[in-house]
């Protein structure tokens, strides 16, 4: 079979299983759910068995993708520090802040989970703490990445970052507006009245079950195969199937945490995906990209700033 052909069979493959999956969940998503995360009822009163692999993969999950967002960020910086002559350490900083923020949120997720306290001044000292030391320890294991390979990996961590970024704001986006309420918060109430199919959404109500968020955030991992390069680019097939095998057990725990429906974690994965696979195209024709993005940044200068528009006429005019 030619390499294309098996593509396309791979790719329809794929779509069948997907749309079979959103379909079951469509009539199935409550008993699905209620299933692998043990939901039971005894003297009227609902819970949930939840195994400890799950537990544990909930606070891997939050640590994975920000930990691959702060690597980005700190070689686009250091690697961006180059071009800035003289504030050097000025543009390294600049990406430190938002890395050792990432490394906040994943240790402020951990003690939620853990059942920590998240505020006052001890925990908050210790999540600073923590997401310091993280921080410099990924700082300082990137400088040690010799030049010539950091240049490599410069291109596939910038599109990686921009990745995390439109993951993370379409999947917040979403879970806001559709306010679905996850399994769990429904055996809290103790009722499943207040159940509601993927499709039938719930508008600011407070809760983000749908779509699933550790399920998206697992699929930016797509990204590291094009990290490798020269020699490394023939394991790239591996590295598909390890990131795919990390996808789909992060799918799975997120169900038997009764965190999630079928359909959160079938469509968390699609946009990911359709937002991973996007940017690699971009990446792949990576010339075009950035002639395409400055045609609208100056389409945006000539709108705003009409007065620019003409001083560069001027220019051109009066060398």
């Amino acid at each position: 079979m030619k390499p294309t052909a098996k593509k396309t069979t791979v790719k329809l493959g794929a779509s069948a299983v997907l749309a079979t999956g959103i379909t079951l969940a469509s009539r199935f998503d409550l008993a699905i759910s209620s299933a692998l995360a043990g939901l039971a009822k005894t003297e009227n009163v609902f819970t949930l068995s939840v195994p400890k692999f799950a537990a544990l993969l909930e606070i891997i999950g939050e640590w994975a993708p920000s930990v691959l967002a702060a690597t980005s960020v700190l070689i686009v910086g250091q690697e961006g520090a180059e071009l800035y002559e003289g504030h050097e350490m000025t543009a390294k900083l600049s990406s430190f802040i938002p890395a050792t923020a990432l490394m906040a949120y994943a240790t402020t997720k951990t003690m939620e989970y853990l059942k920590y306290p998240i505020s006052g001044a001890l925990s908050a000292a210790l999540i600073a703490s923590v997401a310091f030391a993280v921080s410099a320890m990924l700082y300082l294991l990137i400088g040690k990445i010799p030049d010539d390979i950091r240049k490599k990996i410069f291109l596939p961590a910038a599109y990686t970052l921009a990745a995390s970024c439109a993951v993370l704001f379409t999947v917040s986006v979403i879970k806001t507006l559709w306010g679905r309420v996850r399994l769990r918060e429904l055996v809290s109430m103790n009722s499943l009245e207040e159940y509601t199919p993927w499709y039938y959404p719930n508008f600011f109500s407070g809760s983000h079950s749908f779509p699933s968020g550790h399920t998206a955030h697992a699929t930016l991992l797509l990204m590291l195969p094009k990290w490798l390069s020269g020699k490394g680019e023939k394991y790239r097939p591996a590295m598909n199937a390890v990131c795919f095998g990390f996808i789909a057990l992060m799918a799975f725990s997120r169900l038997a945490a009764g965190a999630h429906f079928l359909s959160d974690i079938l469509f968390g994965f699609l946009i990911a995906f359709g937002i991973t696979e996007t940017v690699k195209k971009l990446y792949a024709h990576h010339d075009e990209t950035l002639e395409k993005l400055s045609d609208i940044w100056d389409g945006i200068q000539e709108k705003a700033f009409p007065h620019m528009r003409n001083a560069k006429k001027q220019n051109q005019f009066n060398p």
